[in-house]
This record gives C-alpha cells, sequence and structure tokens, in this order.
C-alpha cells in the first residue's frame, strides 16, 4: 500500500476561536486553542486530526441533503458514537441545532445531521446489530 494511515483532514473555517469552541468545546474533540498569529490548529479524535484553519476566501459552502448533488470537495464530517438517543440530548443541551430528524431505523444504521458555525455539514452515526 501506498498510504500507511490518514493522519488528518483539513477544514477552512472563518473563524478560529468558533471553530475551536465547537469542535474543542461541542463536539468534545482534543486541541488545544491556536495561539496569536498561528493560522490553524489541531482538533484531535483517536489517531485523526482534524487540521482547522482560517480562510481568507470567503464564501459559504452550499451542501445539501443529497450528497451527491453537491460540488466537489470534501463533503462533511461523520462522527460515530456509542449512545445515539444520548448524544443527540447531549449535543443539542450544547447549542447543536439539527436539520433533520433522525434517519434510519432503531436498531440499525442511524444518522442525523447538523452544521459547524460556518456551515460545514457534520453528522452522528451510530452502526447498529443489523447495519453492515
Amino acid at each position: 500500500m501506498v498510504v500507511k494511515w490518514l493522519d488528518n483532514v483539513g477544514g477552512a473555517v472563518s473563524d478560529l476561536l468558533r471553530a475551536h469552541a465547537f469542535y474543542i468545546g461541542v463536539l468534545g474533540m482534543e486541541g488545544a486553542p491556536p495561539r496569536a498569529g498561528e493560522e490553524g490548529f489541531a482538533a484531535r479524535l483517536g489517531d485523526v486530526s482534524l487540521y482547522i484553519f482560517a480562510a481568507t476566501g470567503g464564501g459559504t459552502p452550499r451542501r445539501s441533503e443529497r450528497y451527491v448533488a453537491n460540488p466537489i470537495g470534501i463533503d462533511h464530517l461523520a462522527f460515530e458514537v456509542e449512545d445515539f438517543e444520548a448524544a443527540q440530548r447531549e449535543l443539542e443541551s450544547r447549542g447543536v441545532r439539527f436539520l433533520q430528524p433522525p434517519q434510519g431505523p432503531t436498531g440499525g444504521f442511524r444518522y442525523r445531521r447538523f452544521q459547524d458555525p460556518d456551515g460545514n455539514t457534520v453528522y452522528i452515526i451510530q452502526r447498529g446489530a443489523n447495519s453492515d
């Protein structure tokens, strides 16, 4: 194999401190806040990092639930959770506004969509006993 492992995925944001508050404070990833003059920070989860950096290009992602119609580029982040119902409640208590009701059957593959402060699509998912 040419590659060894996935080290990081980069994400462009408009406000580093706001993004840090979301990915670290709301989602519970690990990472120190950016220091003065730094262009980004790493938000870690296990062996993979999101490298979040301040972008100057502007614009807002135009993503839809029908992902195959979305523009080229990284489309979304999906985080697996152990307890789907508890994760939904916890995220809502931290200010997350879901964009749809839970999708998928209880006991099977379930997911629910929301956005980060810059409009990037994020999912929580749970792979149930009845899913591949």
